[in-house]
C-alpha cells in the first residue's frame, strides 16, 4: 500500500480512536507510527541502492519494487504481541496503545494490499527466506522495469 492511502487510514482510525477514547496522544501516536513505520524502506533502499539516492528515486524504487533483498524491520507481526505486552504492563499508556493500533492497522492493509500470504510480513519467515524479495513478495515486481535496467539508468552512470 503506497504512503497517501497509509495516511489516510491512519488519519481516519485515529480520528475513530478520538471520538471513542477522547485521547489526543492515542490518536497522535495510531497516526504517526501508522505512517511513518515505513521508515524501515529508506533502510533497505540505502543498504541495495547506496545513500546518493534522492527523494524521487527512492519512492520510484519502493514503487517500482526494485529489490533483490527485503528486510523490513518494522513491518513484523511479531512486533505487535511485544507492543500488546508493553500497553498492558504499563497499565494501557495511551501513546503504546496507539502506537500498538497503529501498527497494527498498517500491517494489516500491507498484508491485505501487497502479498497473497501473510506470512509475509513475519519477520521470522522472511528471515526464513533469506529475505528474498521474489519469494516473500511475488506480486509486488513490476512489469514496468527490470531490477538491472533500473539500476544501471539510475546509478551506475
Amino acid at each position: 500500500m503506497k504512503l497517501p492511502q497509509h495516511t489516510a487510514f491512519s488519519v481516519f482510525i485515529a480520528a475513530l480512536l478520538y471520538m471513542i477514547c477522547k485521547s489526543w496522544a492515542i490518536s497522535l501516536s495510531c497516526v504517526i507510527s501508522g505512517i511513518f513505520i515505513d521508515l524501515d524502506h529508506v533502510i533497505d533502499v540505502v543498504r541495495e541502492h547506496g545513500r546518493e539516492v534522492n527523494i524521487k528515486d527512492f519512492f520510484e524504487i519502493c514503487h517500482n519494487a526494485q529489490f533483490n533483498r527485503i528486510i523490513l524491520l518494522f513491518h513484523g507481526w511479531e512486533w505487535l504481541p511485544l507492543l500488546a505486552i508493553t500497553a498492558w504492563l504499563t497499565g494501557g499508556n495511551p501513546w503504546v496503545t496507539g502506537t500498538l493500533i497503529g501498527f497494527g492497522q498498517h500491517l494489516v492493509l500491507d498484508a491485505y494490499a501487497n502479498s497473497s500470504n501473510f506470512s509475509s510480513y513475519s519477520l521470522i519467515w522472511r528471515w526464513k527466506n533469506d529475505f528474498h524479495f521474489d519469494t516473500i513478495f511475488p506480486k509486488l515486481r513490476s512489469n514496468k522495469y527490470t531490477y538491472g535496467r533500473y539500476l544501471s539508468s539510475r546509478f551506475n552512470q
